[in-house]
Formats: structure tokens, C-alpha cells, sequence
């Protein structure tokens, strides 16, 4: 046990919590290191007859000689459950220590993969209250992940919490880059699936140092994909004699158009899309971040929301348009580019790209008003495509200075 270990104990009454009767409970607190859990022993007394100095039952009578015993004992087993817990562990918390006096054995250690499991099944329950499905999925894989990794590389299918450092840490994203090909960014955001596991350990004290002290979350700075001008009217003018390729096409331009993600898009229902003075508007809260993104429908949208319902005739509930799944639209959109001969390789979210740059920003909309169209939580978020269009005015003017070369001189 390392000499600046402090452990203590405190027996008092809450007196905050006190009875009809007058009567409070009694209770004791743990203080191990700094970090203090408090239990109620299932004892009350008036606070005339608690002793403040001797933190006991004051008075000689019998029932304070029982009460005083009953005090003992349970000091005396507090000291001895420490003991064994520190003969066991290399950290013992308060936490540990009260569950042990209680005996709900919690005391023994938390297993990673069980804590994560659990964490799953509360993100499955809140899903479209707190949490998206694609949180609930995220969270999902990564857990499939350290299975696989710990199964692979230790042996085991579970271990500890406990037994999480910095090696194993490091090992994991090594795991995720390597086995599982994922590029930095991606990477780095599947770590910080575990980071939040052992989050929830430590504020639950089944852990007492957090292993990832001194490991890095910063991402790289990655270049945003996104569709020019010229490569959007060739997207919009391809008519395929597939109706499954037109959708796609359609659903795509409407996101480049608006801004929505993809589920943004399958979860539009009719109320959300308003009409005021100013044309129609779509309201709505991301999915993503619960944000709200206020868009002003542009007349390219409104046609293709007009070619798949009739506004009039759906319920405030019904869905706007028949969205594809995600998977589906993004393997079929690698095909409309290859048939639009775009050189680019497309996901669906490069849409939400297309619509900062090409649609809003490179037409002069003010990036503020592009902030509150995406639901981005902060401006910094909205900042990429900032630099994005700041990077295509330096590669316009280098053009032009081209262009211009000795043409104009100015005369000293």
C-alpha cells in the first residue's frame, strides 16, 4: 500500500433526511484518498441523542450499548474488507469498499466487455430519444472489435477493466489499423468507443486511474470530397432508362440542395416541411446532434419532393420520400458515377459537403447562415468549408494571374 494512501471513517446523522418522527438516519462515510461515498446503516436516532464528538449513541443505557456495539461492528468490518482489498488490488476504491460492507459483491472486478454490453442495451432503449441508431451501431462494432482484438492478441473474451493501460490502448488502435484497415480519423473515433467504457468505470469507481491520460484524440485534417459546379449539372442531367439509378440521382441532388444527411432525409416527415411568405421551409432537428436546421427549400428540391408525393395529400407523419437504405444508395451511387463519368468516388454525406461549398458558400451565402442550415453545433464545425472555399479562390486567382501574365504592368 503506497504511503500516501488516506483512508477514513466517519460515523454521523443525516439530518437533512429526518423522519416524521424526529428521528434521522445514521450513516457512514468512507473516505478513501480524497473520494468520499457515504451508506446509510438502517439506524435512526433523534439528533438529541447522537454524541457529535464520539460519533455514537450518547448516553449508559442499554439500547445505547447495543446501538455503540452495532457502530463497532460495522467499523470493525469496514477495516477488515479494506484490508482484504488492498491485499487483492492495486487500487481500492470507496465505491468498492461500500459495496463490499453491503455485500453486493461488486467489489470483484468489472469485466470490460460486460460494462460495454450494458452500455449498448441503455443506447438500444434510448434510440430516437437521447441517441441514433447509427450511435447505437457505432458503439456495436467497436465492441465486436475488442472481442475479436482480445480473442486474437490475448486469448480471452473478456478481461478486466482493470487490466486496460496504455499498452493494451495502443494495441487496439494498432488492431483497428492494421486488421481492420481503418484510416487515422476513423480510427481514432472507434477509440474513443472505449475511451467512453472506461468513462463510466471511472465515475462508477470500478476503476480509480484513467489509462488514457496522455493518449491523443486529435484528427487529422482531412480534405473535404465534394462535387464542383460542372460535376453537379452532369450529375443532374444523366437520365438512366434504371429507376433505381434516378432515384439515387434524385435523393443525392436533393441532399446537395439542402444540406440533410441521410437519415435526416429518411426520418423527413410532412410537418416538418412549413410554408410562410417567403416559400416553403424545411424544419427539422438533425438526428445526428438534435440541432435544428432551418432550410429555405430551393426550387431544384422542391421539384423532386413534387415528382414523389403530393404534399396536400400525406399526414403530418408520412415520410416525404421513399429513401433507399444507405447502404443500398451508396453502392449505387459509385455506379451513377462511373455512368456520369465523375472521377470522384461518392458517398451519400458528400452531398451535405456539395451543399456548403458548391450550393451556399461559392454563391456568396454568409457562412453564419450556412452554420444554421447544417445544424452544426458550432461555427468551428462550419470553418472546414470555409477553408475549402478560401482554398478554391487562391487556386481562381492563381489561374487568372496566369492568365493575365505580363498583360498589365504598372510604370515607374
Amino acid at each position: 500500500m503506497s504511503s500516501k494512501t488516506t483512508f477514513g471513517l466517519t460515523f454521523y446523522i443525516n439530518r437533512t433526511k429526518e423522519k416524521k418522527n424526529g428521528e434521522c438516519p445514521v450513516m457512514l462515510r468512507i473516505n478513501i484518498n480524497g473520494v468520499r461515498v457515504a451508506l446509510q446503516l438502517k439506524r435512526y436516532l433523534k439528533p438529541e441523542n447522537w454524541d457529535t464528538d464520539k460519533y455514537r449513541m450518547a448516553g449508559r443505557t442499554d439500547e445505547a450499548r447495543v446501538f455503540n456495539e452495532y457502530i463497532e461492528a460495522i467499523k470493525m468490518k469496514a477495516n477488515k474488507k479494506y484490508n482484504e482489498l488492498i491485499s487483492m488490488y492495486d487500487d481500492v476504491s470507496p465505491q468498492m469498499l461500500r459495496d463490499e460492507i453491503l455485500g453486493v459483491n461488486t467489489a470483484k472486478p468489472r469485466m470490460l466487455i460486460e460494462i460495454w454490453n450494458e452500455h449498448i442495451e441503455g443506447l438500444k432503449k434510448l434510440i430516437g430519444k437521447e441517441n441514433s441508431y447509427a450511435t447505437y451501431q457505432k458503439y456495436k462494432k467497436a465492441n465486436e472489435y475488442m472481442q475479436s482484438f482480445l480473442q486474437k492478441h490475448y486469448k480471452v473474451d473478456d478481461v478486466s477493466v482493470k487490466q486496460i493501460d496504455h499498452r493494451m490502448i495502443s494495441e487496439f488502435l494498432m488492431f483497428i489499423k492494421t486488421e481492420k484497415n481503418y484510416a487515422f480519423n476513423s480510427a481514432i473515433k472507434m477509440l474513443q468507443k472505449l475511451k467512453k467504457i472506461i468513462t463510466i468505470s471511472l465515475h462508477n469507481g470500478w476503476i480509480t486511474k484513467d489509462p488514457f491520460i496522455k493518449i491523443s484524440f486529435a484528427l487529422k485534417h482531412v480534405e473535404r470530397c465534394y462535387l464542383t459546379e460542372v460535376e453537379l449539372k452532369k450529375l443532374m442531367d444523366y437520365n438512366s432508362r434504371i429507376e433505381r439509378i434516378n432515384r439515387v440521382r434524385d435523393f443525392f441532388v436533393f441532399s446537395c440542395f439542402t444540406g440533410l444527411a441521410y437519415i435526416d432525409i429518411k426520418q423527413l416527415k410532412r410537418h416538418e416541411i412549413e410554408e410562410n411568405e417567403s416559400g416553403f421551409w424545411i424544419r427539422t432537428h438533425r438526428q445526428k446532434t438534435g440541432n435544428r436546421a432551418n432550410i429555405p427549400i430551393l426550387e431544384v428540391p422542391m421539384n423532386i419532393i413534387n415528382k414523389y408525393c403530393v404534399l396536400d395529400a400525406l399526414n403530418a407523419d408520412d415520410p416525404i420520400l421513399p429513401i433507399l437504405s444507405n447502404q443500398k444508395m451508396n453502392a449505387y451511387l459509385k455506379e451513377l458515377t462511373d455512368l456520369c463519368g465523375i472521377s470522384k468516388e461518392l458517398t451519400f454525406h458528400i452531398a451535405r459537403h456539395t451543399f456548403a461549398t458548391t450550393v451556399t458558400m461559392m454563391n456568396g451565402v454568409p457562412i453564419e447562415s450556412v452554420s444554421k442550415m447544417l445544424g452544426h453545433k458550432n461555427m468551428a464545425s462550419t470553418q472546414i468549408y470555409a477553408r475549402i472555399v478560401d482554398q478554391k479562390v487562391g487556386e481562381d486567382m492563381e489561374i487568372l494571374s496566369r492568365k493575365l501574365g505580363t498583360r498589365f504592368t504598372l510604370t515607374h
